[in-house]
């Protein structure tokens, strides 16, 4: 029996099944990882003047204070070169976005623009995938950011900055590089690294977190993490995941705190000389440092059908995905050209007048919690969990069941049903909801209070239904 000191409590933290590590024993379900589904067209295009670059990145968060969605995109132009700029757009409903003039920065002769990092910072050879406002801030530095420079491209300055901002719109920069493409001999920089980072804010263990690419002689092939707690002084990069085989790159991801675990997007980049596209995959932790891919049989976000504007490659955008209603919003990059670094035989040489403006920003969307779920049949099936401690409030469910149910009952240790939780005690569920309440005829509104400090599991008895994630709230009483 597991003992009460190593037993986790079952609270508001929603638990999923992109791994395995609370379930127990399982009869005649299946696990069902979940594609997001794409919106038919990208949200956002490069149309300004000072919208012209072949690349593009962005960053997407729900502004609570201001009750406004917020993206931070790369775009830029071709002025002197391949200037790079940081762009603000502003959406009421994470779909339709506008661009605000803020007349900060002058581009092409003119301030009419949205620009909040211009091209006079570091010659325009800058790009911040990771544009973020930080919710465990406790000074004015509200927004943070990470980004490449290819600045001082063969000497000390090029590498990843960090930058701030109190608004979200003027940003201050860190002088020197936090990770150093080029580190100088015999000092304390860090690295090296290459260009595909983002940034993760861990709001579990309260710091934060540099994903990174391996630089030249440092892991080149493996995803590297460091850490910091005040955002200025950051740990060694460490490697958390490497490739399979040498046909692939792991060409960046995020991380994000998702209930009671971690999630992450992976850019996968196919190398094979026949396909040369990239999809984004789900990757799962539990503590933050140790990374692994999900199992799933399908990207999370896929490319498009031939002829589709995100056929040949895409890539993830710096920030978490944002909960919309009951759905979860992915930003990515995407665009038509593949990405070439392998040449094959048939593929068409693309100079940069073709590339200029290719890359757009697209959205999936996925139910919320809707990564993976258990399944059953018409012949019904069964998961139970390992032993929790319970929470104060109800059991509530994530479930499609409108055309099956789903039941749950308690068990103790031993496997045996709690008097009053059985299976038959249930009323069962037969909705297709996010958040359904589970009840025990005869049963009070608070857990903890019928079940005390015991451990015990928690068995569902699916017919026909998916099962997405489950959890133990309040929540209003309903009439028994």
């Amino acid at each position: 029996m597991a003992s009460q000191h190593t037993v986790a409590t079952l609270d508001a933290e929603h638990r999923l099944f992109v791994d395995r590590k609370e379930l127990d024993r399982r009869d005649n379900v299946a696990r069902t990882f979940h594609p997001a589904r794409k919106h038919p067209h990208p949200v956002l295009t490069q149309q300004e003047p000072w919208e012209q670059m072949s690349g593009m990145t962005g960053s997407v968060c729900y502004d609570p204070d201001e009750a406004v969605f917020k993206m931070w995109y790369m775009a830029g132009f071709y002025a002197e070169g391949a200037e790079h700029v940081q762009c603000l757009a502003l959406s009421d409903d994470a779909i339709s976005w506008r661009r605000p003039t803020l007349g900060l920065h002058e581009a092409l002769g003119n301030t009419d623009n949205n620009i909040v990092i211009p091209a006079a910072y570091h010659d325009g050879q800058d790009h911040f995938e990771t544009m973020m406002k930080d919710p465990i801030a406790t000074d004015d530095r509200r927004y943070k950011a990470i980004g490449w420079s290819s600045y001082d491209w063969d000497g000390p300055y090029s590498g990843i900055y960090s930058a701030w901002s109190k608004d979200g719109l003027n940003w201050e920069f860190s002088p020197d590089p936090i990770f150093h493409n080029h580190p100088r001999p015999g000092g304390r920089d860090l690295g090296p690294i290459g260009d595909a980072q983002a940034l993760m804010i861990d709001t579990r263990r309260r710091r934060y977190v540099a994903m990174l690419r391996g630089g030249s002689g440092n892991h080149p092939s493996w995803r590297l993490a460091s850490e910091s707690v005040d955002f200025v002084h950051w740990s060694e990069p460490r490697p958390f995941m490497n490739i399979n085989h040498d046909e692939e790159s792991l060409y960046n991801n995020n991380g994000f705190v998702y209930g009671a675990q971690y999630l992450g997007v992976l850019t996968h980049f196919d190398r094979r000389a026949e396909t040369q596209t990239q999809s984004l995959q789900l990757i799962t932790s539990r503590n933050g440092d140790e990374w692994f891919r999900a199992p799933s049989a399908a990207p999370l976000v896929d490319v498009g059908e031939v002829g589709d504007w995100d056929r040949g490659q895409i890539m993830l955008t710096g920030a978490p995905p944002v909960q919309v209603g009951d759905e979860l919003y992915f930003y990515y990059r995407g665009t038509g050209r593949r990405h070439n670094k392998v040449i094959g035989e048939f593929e068409p040489r693309i100079d940069a007048d073709q590339e200029r403006g290719a890359m757009s920003i697209g959205l999936a969307r996925l139910r919320l919690d809707g990564f993976a779920s258990i399944d059953a049949g018409y012949d019904g099936g069964m998961v139970s969990t390992t032993p929790y401690l319970l929470g104060s409030g109800r059991l509530h469910v994530n479930a499609k069941c409108d055309y099956g149910s789903v039941r749950a009952e308690l068990l103790d240790e031993a496997y045996k049903p709690l008097p009053g939780f059985t299976a038959d005690d249930c009323i069962p569920l037969s909705a297709d909801a996010v958040a359904q309440p589970v009840v025990w005829r005869g049963a009070g509104d608070d857990l903890a209070a019928a079940v005390g400090s015991r451990p015990v599991r928690v068995r569902f008895l699916l017919n026909n239904a998916r099962l997405y994630s489950y959890w133990v709230a309040a929540g209003s009483p309903i009439a028994d």
